[in-house]
């Protein structure tokens, strides 16, 4: 039958105190709907970087709290932090990390540095949260998928994006188990191809469950799903899926 996964995608949030080894990317996307999970998240993450114009968004969300949000690094091309901004996180510890390379999002500059952290410090980092990744431009919607479809497929970190009221992650080919019953959970949740084909995937838990479907974007697509109240989600998949599900 082959090992099960076995995903909690929320239990960060729900438990700030978890014993697990979080690095935390902030992307340059309002803050200001999450507070609640970035305050959740920074408690619960050892490592934090702020994707360029991701530190003016921690920067205003924070309010007269600020010197309690200081990220190990801000990293990227530079070219929408503001400049009181940068030298405010610099006055306090922050190192800057400043990328060239216009071949890659700032997104995947954070990626490298966290990877560049691992092999440096031997630090293996169980998960990687991102918040501020959905919303605004789709195309910058779209390269963030791409970029948490290719680290997917290359890493075996997981990798969860947070946005104000999704939480979106892909699954590699295998059986999981997801739970969804931290009362953190929304309503709808969907299964997405993304870069792929998904040529036989079949579910539990779901309202509308799949059996041996075949899914294609351009063909069928398993969106405004939800859940049927049981505590977990299984998923048997052939191919690389994202899972996408709405948040409290």
């Amino acid at each position: 039958m082959g090992e099960v996964t076995v995903w909690s995608p929320l239990a960060c949030i729900k438990n700030p105190l978890i014993d697990l080894n979080v690095s935390l990317v902030i992307l340059n996307s309002s803050l200001s709907e999450i507070q609640d999970k970035l305050q959740s998240l920074w408690r619960t993450a050892r490592f934090h970087i702020c994707a360029d114009g991701g530190a003016n968004k921690l920067h205003q969300v924070c309010g007269a709290d600020k010197t309690s949000y200081v990220p190990e690094y801000i990293a990227g091309d530079l070219d929408s932090v503001y400049k009181d901004v940068l030298l405010h996180y610099e006055k306090h510890g922050t190192k800057i990390a400043k990328f060239n390379d216009q071949n890659s999002t700032d997104f995947e500059k954070c990626l490298k540095l966290i990877s560049k952290h691992e092999k440096i410090t031997a630090e293996q980092f169980d998960v990687i949260y991102v918040l501020g990744s959905h919303g605004g431009r789709l195309d910058q919607s779209l390269a963030i998928l791409n970029t948490l479809y290719k680290h997917t497929k290359t890493n075996e970190t997981p990798l969860f994006l947070i946005a104000q009221d999704t939480l979106t992650f892909v699954l590699p080919p295998g059986r999981h188990k997801i739970y969804v019953n931290t009362g953190l959970e929304g309503s709808f949740c969907g299964l997405i191809p993304l870069g792929e084909s998904c040529r036989c995937i079949s579910t539990t838990g779901l309202a509308f469950n799949l059996s041996k479907h075949h899914l294609l974007f351009g063909s069928q697509i398993s969106s405004n799903n939800s859940f049927d109240g049981s505590d977990f989600v299984t998923v048997d998949t052939s191919d690389y899926i994202l899972w996408t599900m709405s948040t409290l």
